[in-house]
């Protein structure tokens, strides 16, 4: 019979807080408070550091039970708490509005930055005995601390929160036509909101440790006061009972915070890992289409005429679009070709009016001077603090106001995109193929008469492009509008396009018009020839 080894393996011996199946995760925050309560009580049982200067935890509870009973504990607690929330709420109230005005001027940022930059640096305890002169010795200079404390760590988080999501949304605010009212409310604020309440607890936290830093110095009342008075008095025990007392209202203040944060963003904890970028729809079901009924379409659909275009950006000496001149049919789809640089996403910009062109004209042919336009962005710039229908919801907003949820046409684009059961989703749950999806489905709920598709497949895998590239050909064969998409993928513009325009830098451009016949397989003469041809062209120096 083989040896049977009773020697225990090393991890046995090993602590167990090492080993995080054995502890669960509720239990685990408590595990360290727990040794180092174990460390104060040995080395206080044994006497190695006299009670005068560091008394045992029994000692202490028992101090904490007298001050309790006593309800002189609850006084200075609370007259600390009702300080440091009255001056929070001021500099918070500040702080924001600050934020919000800066994060919309650049001006007013230049103006104020020196000035604030200073009154950062310096501490604030370092300016009681001038409030105590300027202010009296009540509760004005203490709430002046609090104010200064936590001023800074607010205004500084909100006004990095605000501009992060204005320039993270700024596209697609405005090419949706959202008034700045509209994109307040439905985009800044809400985008903006994670990174306030981190400013808001990092404030509570200074100016919590403010407070009690200025009672220490010039106060009959609170907290730092009851520590001030204990340790003049040596009673080194209740001095133990004011720090743990303070310790243990910020942490139930910060779980507050907390909870705010996770209720202020309830889609950070939604469930991330969703069906694959395989799949269409939960379960396998292949998308449901919808026949478009009552929808007559135009007579004429707009084309693009574009004359001596020339686009640049600050700081550039060769502009990406230079004196281009282009002519684009309407209800046709055009690809747009060209290697990086070549100025193919800034061509969709200026006819967009994301930027401003330098000189030359876009004009849109048919008959309207500005027809309804909507973009499929590269990224699907989703709203992940809102549901897929509130994000499809959010192109007819301008039109439609807070009822544009309830508009058939969200119901409708979803339906054309596959995603009418997830609905109510939020972004984080879906897989990138869904995204995206989501983000065509946002395009075309304006019921656009030009759609701009900005390389709206570059970044999926092929099999998930391949599916998209099918359902947008059949979305546009059902849906008449005139098509501008910019693409690097040549076998893409081939299969999908009726012309394809080559943009070369330093050439006029080039236009093959795709004549052949739907569905158009890849391996096809007539399809390998021109895709062969096009090719050719962009891959010349």
């Amino acid at each position: 019979a083989p040896e049977v080894s009773c020697r225990r393996p090393f991890t046995h011996f090993l602590p167990f807080f090492f080993f995080p199946s054995l502890m669960t995760k509720k239990l685990l925050p408590f595990a360290l408070p727990v040794l180092l309560l174990l460390f104060w009580w040995g080395i206080t049982e044994t006497g190695s550091v006299p009670a005068l200067l560091l008394p045992g935890p029994a000692a202490v509870a028992e101090r904490f039970m007298t001050l309790l009973a006593s309800g002189e504990l609850l006084h200075h607690a609370a007259t600390s708490m009702l300080r440091v929330f009255s001056g929070f709420l001021i500099s918070a109230s500040i702080a924001l509005a600050l934020a919000l005005l800066v994060s919309r001027s650049e001006r007013l940022f230049d103006f104020l930055s020196l000035t604030l930059e200073a009154l950062r640096v310096i501490p604030p305890l370092s300016l009681v005995p001038l409030l105590i002169l300027w202010l009296g010795i009540d509760e004005a200079p203490k709430l002046a601390i609090v104010v200064l404390a936590s001023f800074f760590p607010i205004y500084l988080s909100a006004l990095t929160a605000l501009s992060k999501a204005r320039n993270d949304y700024r596209d697609l605010a405005r090419i949706f036509g959202l008034s700045e009212k509209d994109a307040a409310r439905h985009i800044l604020i809400p985008g903006a909101s994670p990174g306030i309440i981190t400013g808001l607890r990092l404030g509570f936290g200074y100016a919590w440790r403010a407070l009690v830093g200025s009672e220490l110095i010039a106060a009959a009342s609170g907290l730092g006061y009851l520590i001030e008075d204990a340790s003049a008095l040596a009673r080194t025990d209740v001095v133990m009972v004011g720090i743990l007392t303070i310790a243990v209202l910020g942490i139930i203040c910060d779980k507050l915070f907390r909870i705010a944060a996770e209720r202020a963003a309830p889609w950070t904890s939604a469930r991330k890992a969703a069906a694959s970028d395989d799949e269409k729809t939960p379960g396998g079901q292949q998308p449901t289409r919808t026949a478009d009924a009552g929808r007559e379409p135009p007579e004429a659909l707009p084309g693009i005429e574009i004359r001596d275009l020339t686009v640049s950006y600050p700081g550039l000496a060769k502009p990406p679009v230079s004196n281009l001149t282009l002519s684009l049919p309407g209800g046709k789809v055009t690809a747009v070709l060209g290697r990086s640089g070549c100025g193919k996403t800034t061509l969709i910009k200026a006819i967009s009016k994301l930027i401003e062109k330098k000189s030359g004209s876009i004009r849109f042919t048919g008959g309207k001077e500005a027809p309804r336009l909507s973009m499929v962005f590269q990224e699907p710039l989703l709203l992940p603090w809102k549901t897929v229908r509130e994000n499809v919801a959010l192109s007819l907003i301008p039109e439609c106001g807070e009822s544009a949820l309830h508009d058939p046409r969200v119901s409708e684009a979803l339906a054309l995109v596959g995603l009418s059961s997830r609905a109510e989703s939020f972004p984080g749950e879906l897989s990138g193929g869904q995204q995206q999806r989501v983000g065509f489905a946002r395009a075309l709920a304006a019921d656009p008469e030009v759609l701009l598709m900005d390389e709206p497949f570059g970044a999926l895998d092929a099999l998930t492009r391949e599916e998209l590239q099918d359902e947008s050909i059949e979305v546009f064969s059902r849906r008449r509008m005139t098509v501008l998409m910019i693409t690097h993928d040549v076998r893409e513009a081939v299969r999908m396009a009726d012309s394809a325009v080559i943009l070369e830098s330093d050439r006029a451009p080039e236009v093959f018009a795709i004549d052949l016949p739907r569905p158009r397989r890849l391996s096809s003469p007539g399809v390998a020839k021109l895709e062969e041809e096009i090719l050719s062209i962009l891959m010349r120096r």
